[in-house]
């Protein structure tokens, strides 16, 4: 069994409304790039059914936080060595300088539909900001130690013209928190039909390049380097660290 196939049989073993719906989401390629990850305090931010964090290796102190009690229960169900607490990603209830790793994956676009919902968006320089995506990194930079590192993903609105955070509305946010990311484009293959599954070589491609190739080299060449302009996508993939100079 591939990796891709036993994560993505995990997934519907815990709760099978939770999948992803692609063999090649981004978060695959999250999960790549955390699991060599050891001994280090981690919070999964949203991190809902546990998936991402339960493929860290166990030498980790691993929390996973969400505000969905139903799917923490899930989670304490299933993988039992998580600890799961029930917050908000706007008041995380933790001290400063307290995590090694954050993990924030699929979730910064809920906070920019709430505001949406809530009309609480702000025009700022032709970028339109959104208070709870701010207030979710500040408190996300907050409880990171000196160093530490966050791993984010989030769908890219270039793509689906929805809810979504655009290229500069996320470039914009993490600007105002972390004096270090590193943003990129994940799985550039548009989209030429939106009724038809066949035409979308975003999930085309990749599939089909499977069975000629790794996996994970596959995973690693749908990752494009932001070049300082907007690129349509599937979703954005980041990394950023907390610098301790300038820490209050």
């Amino acid at each position: 069994m591939s990796e891709i196939d036993r994560i993505k049989k995990k997934i519907h073993e815990h709760d099978s409304k939770k999948w992803w719906g692609d063999d090649f989401d981004v978060r695959f390629y999250l999960i790549s790039k955390i699991k060599n990850l050891k001994n280090k305090a981690v919070l999964d931010v949203g991190g809902g059914i546990g998936i991402i964090c339960s493929e860290m290796d166990i030498s980790n102190f691993r929390i996973n936080m969400d505000l969905s009690f139903e799917d923490l229960k899930t989670c304490n169900y299933k993988e039992p060595k998580i600890q799961n607490i029930c917050a908000s990603m706007t008041h995380l209830p933790f001290d400063r300088n307290s995590f090694d790793c954050i993990i924030c994956s699929h979730l910064l676009e809920v906070a920019k539909s709430l505001d949406i919902k809530n009309q609480k968006a702000e025009k700022n320089n032709d970028v339109t900001s959104y208070p709870t995506v701010e207030k979710t990194l500040e408190e996300i930079h907050r409880v990171m130690k000196d160093n530490a590192d966050l791993y984010l993903t989030t769908p890219n609105n270039s793509r689906y013209k929805s809810t979504k955070l655009d290229y500069y509305e996320l470039k914009k946010a993490l600007q105002n928190h972390f004096p270090k990311f590193l943003l990129s484009f994940y799985n550039t293959y548009p989209r030429l039909s939106k009724q038809n599954r066949k035409f979308d070589l975003a999930n085309v491609i990749p599939k089909l390049t499977s069975k000629l190739r790794n996996s994970n080299k596959i995973r690693q060449s749908l990752l494009k380097k932001d070049l300082g302009k907007e690129m349509n996508s599937v979703s954005f993939y980041a990394e950023a660290s907390k610098n301790e100079d300038e820490l209050k």
